[in-house]
């Protein structure tokens, strides 16, 4: 018999070698004889044995390269190599068993490409059906829907000749309530006068940046409300809905408009925007118990209902119950199609218009209460190709290059969150690699925001200018973009060689990328701070805006981190002191208590910690016992309400935006079990689970 070529040898025929080769012994791989043997042959490199010349070529059959012209022992080109891999096919084995398999793998999918694919060529593309002018229904690609209308035009011949009409279930209307309802609902109006009055309180302090309805939309709707002769539809249910959450928002901002206290005036003089708030939430009852027929009709109103809601409920429960609504708003839109770009021509410009800015308003609030609170998000970018919205003159608010410079920064934060999550999951090796593009995500953004208007939009922050509130919680987002991305590395041990996985060198580069980040984080802390003062100091802080309450936290807890790490530095008291100043001035409009108490008491215990002086400690504003004062005052006010019947109604309630919403009438102590412990609303993992506190500082944490 003749003896089998070597070449031809399948994998699968493995024997014994007597001798294996060079190649494989310094591999430390397995070798089966050859020469070639099976392993050198496959991978395409020289193959010899002890004694035998090393040839230039690989084997025949497989490349006529020479194989000196290849670098084989640069290890800058293997890292290169591995990192192309990793990109583009994950975090996979680089083993040579691993390799070899990919590599045979690709190449029969190489072989296998040149047979024809006509026949495997499948195009199915959404549809879009609109049912009303804010009503439509999607069905995606490969859907049932999408099959079953398919067959229909094959068949559309035979179908017409049936005469048979065929029923389009859009909607489940028999699950609809009554019209009924929504006229039980309007006894729960206010005066005329004072439902103007919020919702210019709506436009004025809540719709900042974001796009939710037109006022003159919103105007036509609340005056329908009082039409005694308006008659009242099925479909009528999400703009009946839209006006109570309106209204509801306007009540927790129309604290506002009052006169700026004085600096030494008592606190408890403000503490009347909680009876504010009870009213509002008798606006927010009324439109809950709408829901379920906003749900059922599901239109692009129903979309904005939960913007609403959940804008209503950010200062009360913003990783929750916010969050919940604001899925519920990404599943309207989705059902509504309105994630994807429209092609027909059943609709007019601004309906689409609309729909467009409603969708990104809901994408991109969702992102950025998502990344914040470590939630994930409803839908996948990939997943849309909706037009951005457009400038357009007819739609009065808000301004078009303020909402599209939010839109903006949201996504650049979703870049960084992106690029920090692979810092969990990444090989060492490539650390080095991520935080160089965090680096250029840094110099991207702010070369962007270098970029925006400085005069009356985006960067304007003159007190006289028309939107310096606007153009500050502008500048707030663009400053937590840099607290997020410094904040991680804040605890990352410096002396640690490992942190990079590098040498020596590299690793001393790393030291100064984390540098970088870290005092970006504590510079734009301390921005945000003069921010939230200039906005104290000209027009007030809103205590129900999330982005002012939760600009102020996060620039607390850097403060306090930094503190921490880093030891005492006036420049750092300064700024804890003036923001906690800050943050206590929003305590009153949102159930915030618990979470300034937790920042308190780390305060303390870091002063502790790092033995301030006596002084120091007593130059503080002793702001417990004014709080409790306060507080008092407060629960003897809600108490003679309560007995006041004919004064404001028997259906109020201590409002849950109160911190008083906890406490039981006529006890200073928490009814509420959950507030006396305060490690759920506070948590100290800012470098993605690998944070350590040592044991000694845990323990004087403790005391």
């Amino acid at each position: 018999m003749a003896k089998m070529n070597p070449a031809k040898r399948k994998r699968g025929e493995k024997r014994r070698a007597s001798l294996a080769c060079e190649t494989c012994r310094k591999q430390k791989e397995k070798c089966e004889g050859g020469p070639p043997c099976w392993r050198c042959e496959r991978l395409g490199r020289p193959c010899h044995f002890q004694g035998q010349e090393i040839s230039n070529l690989s084997t025949p059959g497989v490349s006529t390269i020479p194989v000196v012209s290849v670098p084989r022992e640069d290890p800058q080109r293997v890292q290169n190599l591995e990192y192309i891999v990793k990109h583009f096919l994950g975090d996979v084995p680089l083993d040579q068993e691993n390799i070899g398999r990919i590599a045979d793998k690709l190449q029969n999918q190489a072989t296998n490409s040149t047979q024809p694919e006509s026949s495997l060529n499948v195009n199915e593309s959404f549809d879009v059906h609109f049912v009303s002018s804010n009503m439509a229904h999607y069905s995606g690609e490969f859907s049932h829907w999408n099959f079953s209308q398919k067959i229909r035009r094959k068949m559309s011949c035979q179908i017409d000749q049936l005469d048979t009409r065929v029923k389009e279930y859009w909607r489940p209307t028999q699950l609809q309530s009554s019209p009924e309802v929504i006229t039980n609902s309007m006894t729960q109006l206010p005066p005329k006068a004072i439902a103007d009055f919020l919702v210019s309180m709506f436009f004025k302090y809540a719709e900042i940046n974001s796009f939710y309805m037109e006022r003159k939309w919103i105007e036509e709707k609340v005056g329908l409300c009082y039409d005694h002769t308006t008659n009242y539809s099925a479909s009528d249910f999400p703009w009946v809905c839209s006006v109570f959450a309106v209204l509801a928002i306007g009540t927790q901002v129309a604290h506002m408009e009052d006169e700026k206290p004085k600096p030494d005036s008592e606190t408890a003089d403000d503490l009347t925007l909680c009876s504010e708030d009870s009213v509002g939430l008798v606006f927010y009852h009324v439109a809950c118990k709408l829901i379920p027929d906003v749900l059922l009709v599901a239109s692009h109103e129903s979309v904005q209902v939960f913007l609403l809601l959940a804008t209503y409920s950010l200062p009360v429960s913003t990783g929750g119950l916010a969050y919940t609504y604001y899925g519920l708003a990404m599943k309207m839109a989705i059902q509504n199609g309105m994630h994807r770009k429209y092609v027909g021509g059943d609709i007019d410009a601004r309906t689409i218009e609309t729909r467009n800015r409603l969708f990104w308003t809901a994408y991109t609030v969702e992102k950025y209460v998502s990344i914040m609170h470590g939630r994930p998000l409803s839908i996948a970018r990939s997943e849309i190709n909706a037009d951005l919205p457009t400038d357009n003159s007819t739609f009065e608010s808000p301004r078009f290059a303020n909402m599209t410079a939010f839109h903006t920064l949201i996504s650049y934060l979703g870049e960084v969150a992106e690029t920090l999550s692979q810092f969990k999951k990444c090989p060492k090796r490539l650390l080095s690699e991520y935080s160089e593009r965090l680096l250029r995500l840094r110099t991207s953004i702010k070369q962007w925001w270098d970029s925006l208007p400085a005069t009356i939009e985006c960067r304007d922050l003159c007190s006289q200018g028309p939107l310096f509130r606007q153009n500050s919680h502008l500048r707030l987002c663009y400053l937590l973009i840099y607290v997020y991305m410094g904040r991680p590395f804040i605890f990352v041990d410096k002396k640690d060689p490992n942190n990079e996985g590098g040498p020596s060198a590299d690793n001393d580069a790393g030291q100064a990328r984390r540098s970088v980040l870290v005092d970006d984080c504590v510079s734009s802390a301390l921005d945000i701070l003069n921010t939230l003062q200039s906005l104290s100091d000209h027009v007030g802080l809103c205590r129900a805006s999330y982005n002012e309450f939760g600009a102020c936290r996060a620039a607390l807890l850097v403060i306090l981190a930094e503190s921490l790490n880093s030891g005492k530095s006036q420049r750092l008291q300064d700024g804890l002191q003036r923001g906690m100043s800050l943050i206590r001035q929003m305590i009153g409009g949102s159930s915030s208590q618990s979470e300034i108490s937790y920042i308190e008491s780390i305060e303390a215990a870091i002063s502790q910690l790092l033995e301030a002086p006596e002084g120091d400690v007593a130059s503080q504003p002793n702001t417990e016992h004014s709080t409790i004062s306060a507080y008092a005052k407060f629960k003897d006010w809600t108490q003679s309400l309560k007995k006041d019947k004919g004064a404001v109604g028997s259906n109020m309630e201590i409002s849950s935006f109160s911190p008083l919403s906890h406490l039981t009438p006529g006890t200073g102590d928490f009814a509420n079990p959950d507030l006396n412990d305060m490690t759920g609303f506070f948590n100290p993992d800012w470098s993605n689970n690998d944070m350590e506190f040592d044991s000694n500082i845990l323990s004087l944490l403790s005391k």
